[in-house]
Parts: C-alpha cells; structure tokens; sequence
C-alpha cells in the first residue's frame, strides 16, 4: 500500500487545504491478468505447485477485493470518500478472439512466467467467465453504494472487440448480486511521422 498511500496522502492533504476545489480519485484495478502474480493462482502461494481449484480461487479473490475495498473506500477508511469509482475488471477481452481472454492467447509470455501480457491465469484456474461475474458481486458487496464500478479495457473502436465487450457487460448484467455502473474506454495511441 506504500505507494498509494502517499499519493493518496497528497491528495488528501490537498482537498483539506482547498476544500472548494477537491480531486476525486478512480481506483484502478481488482483483477487484471498482467498484475496478479503467478503465486496467487496456486497451492500454498508457490507457483512451483498445482493450481488451485477454482472454488479456492473464489476465496481469495473475494478477500483481496474485501480487503483493498474496505482499506481504500470504508467508513473508517481515512481515504472514506475520496474515490468516485474503482475498476473493478481490466482487459478481460481478446485483441486476437474478440472473446474472453484465455490461457492460451498468443504471445511471447508463458504460463509459467511470474506475471504475464497476454494470457489470462484467471481463465486457467476457472476456465470460464466465472471469476469476472465474482468480480463484479465482491466489487458490489463490499463497495460503498455510491462508488462507481466500471469494466476497462482498450480497442473498443474494434467492432469485433466492441461486440466482445458488449458481451462481456451483459454477462455482468445478467448475474445475480452483480453491479457495472459503466465501461472505461483506454487509448492506446501511436504517432509515428
């Protein structure tokens, strides 16, 4: 939390100090495949052992939700109303599929790697959407009511990957317990002269 509590700090130090103008934070991001750790996936926390069943999977993704939510937006949070909305999903769709991303998407990375780019360790463990939708119902029971919870991802100008999205939140919409206040469109540009 080091390097997020010292931002955080300046910018709660800032809104103190110039109450009529405050910033608002948005929390970025739940579960993304390229910034959960191999480790995480696996028996006993080592990535030298079998995976773990998606049922465990269950367990520790709703704890790291419920455990970053409740530090960075709870009522006895001191950073209690500062954000306006938080990532809960992150590129869970394919560039090359214009699906959901899996385990074997092409790339240079491997599975066995500490973290990966391209293929998805989630969709490895779950083999399904299953961890996006349990996203989604954590995100929703442990975030406060007026923060907004949002999918990201990038390429949506695509029409084949906008479909997936389009998918993708529907998914969401559709399951029992589950929030999606809106979808976060990144740029990924280039100018090359």
């Amino acid at each position: 939390h080091s390097r997020a509590d010292a931002i955080l700090d300046e910018i709660v130090s800032w809104n103190e100090s110039d109450p009529d103008h405050p910033i608002k934070v948005r929390g970025h991001v739940l579960v993304w495949h390229s910034q959960t750790p191999e480790w995480f996936f696996h028996v006993d926390y080592d990535k030298n052992n079998d995976y773990v069943t998606a049922e465990e999977m269950d367990k520790r993704q709703e704890w790291y939700i419920k455990s970053i939510l409740e530090y960075y937006t709870g009522e006895d949070s001191k950073y209690a109303g500062l954000f306006y909305g938080w990532d809960v999903v992150n590129e869970a769709v394919s560039d090359s599929t214009a699906t959901y991303r899996t385990d074997t998407e092409p790339g240079s990375d491997k599975l066995s790697d500490s973290t990966h780019g391209s293929k998805s360790r989630w969709w490895k463990v779950y083999g399904s959407n299953e961890y996006i939708i349990n996203a989604f119902k954590y995100a929703n029971k442990y975030a406060p009511a007026e923060l907004d919870l949002y999918y990201n991802d990038y390429n949506e100008c695509d029409s084949r990957k906008a479909k997936g999205i389009i998918q993708l939140i529907n998914d969401v919409k559709a399951a029992e317990g589950t929030r999606i206040d809106g979808f976060g469109m990144q740029g990924h540009y280039t100018v090359n002269a």
